[in-house]
């Protein structure tokens, strides 16, 4: 077929664009009726919305890095001696996940500094400074201004080389299979062998995070909360899919201490916050992770009487 034979060519020429042959194998899959591959390629076109649906080669782990004053000194972009005490939780704050498209992917991969960075919410970054005073000789004077997850900037290649190399095996497969001149008619009678194929060269990893830039990276609320108002607090959570027994541990807490100031508040808050992010990174809470922090920072905020 020459739409597959066109597809093996571009897709062995590395100068080119990947949208080009994943735009052809969109028509290849529309005239196969093959919902699989379309619905694979219409991801990787356009962009993953969720954690659960991200396959394993968009995702990898890094260091936590910071921008920190100690004493009269600033330093930025350094690794944290974060202790890795729990090896489930460490994995999930290290996580660092790609959801963009391939052209967003190609065009920042162009400009790819040599490091990435996912930053955490103020919340959380004053978690961190919380366990870095409890596992160090940092002073008073220690203050963390900026957290986040660093990885290299080769990741974004290696998740290019990812995509091309599994749709040019998918591709090879596919003409080794049925032949050069496989028709149409061919394909289509051949579905179940052909979701197999794709199983076993784009799939072969499984189903399955660059910064979330979606539409889940910025939510706004339903509810206005009101000072002190628990009732309205917990509306606006649950309208976030806060689970009830992560409601009700945070109005447990909330009125035994008073926030330290408008991005900062009492370290149960803290701490409670802290865990609801290490939720939304392991998607037992179902929201976009650059989301997260901000929702929950804004709804504590109101209730405390601090919130913009």
């Amino acid at each position: 077929m020459q739409l597959i034979d066109t597809i093996l060519n571009e897709l062995t020429d590395n100068s080119l664009s990947l949208t080009s042959p994943l735009l052809k194998t969109k028509l290849l899959a529309n005239r196969i009726n093959n919902s699989t591959l379309l619905n694979w390629v219409n991801k990787e076109l356009s962009g993953y919305k969720t954690q659960e649906e991200l396959p394993e080669y968009r995702i990898t782990h890094g260091e936590i890095v910071g921008d920190y004053i100690n004493g009269n000194v600033k330093v930025s972009n350094h690794t944290l001696p974060i202790p890795r005490s729990d090896e489930a939780f460490d994995q999930k704050i290290r996580r660092f996940d790609v959801y963009d498209g391939v052209e967003s992917l190609e065009q920042l991969n162009s400009n790819a500094s040599a490091t990435l960075v996912k930053e955490f919410s103020q919340p959380v970054t004053k978690v961190i400074q919380d366990v870095l005073s409890d596992h160090s000789n940092h002073s008073g004077h220690f203050t963390l201004l900026r957290t986040g997850v660093s990885v290299h900037g080769t990741f974004l290649q290696s998740v290019l080389n990812s995509i091309r190399n599994k749709l040019l095996d998918f591709m090879i497969e596919l003409e080794s299979e049925f032949g050069i001149q496989a028709n149409i008619e061919t394909l289509q009678s051949n579905h179940k062998k052909i979701t197999t194929i794709m199983n076993t060269t784009i799939n072969n990893n499984g189903d399955g995070n660059l910064i979330n830039t979606g539409a889940n990276a910025n939510i706004t609320g339903t509810f206005t909360v009101n000072k002190g108002n628990q009732e309205v607090l917990k509306k606006e959570l649950e309208s976030h899919n806060v689970a009830v027994e992560d409601v009700n541990h945070l109005l447990t807490i909330i009125d035994t201490e008073q926030p330290i100031s408008n991005d900062n508040f009492g370290d149960k808050v803290n701490k409670w916050v802290y865990s609801m992010v290490g939720k939304a990174m392991d998607g037992s809470w179902k929201i976009g992770i650059g989301a997260a922090g901000g929702v929950l920072a804004k709804a504590i905020a109101n209730y405390y009487g601090i919130g913009s």
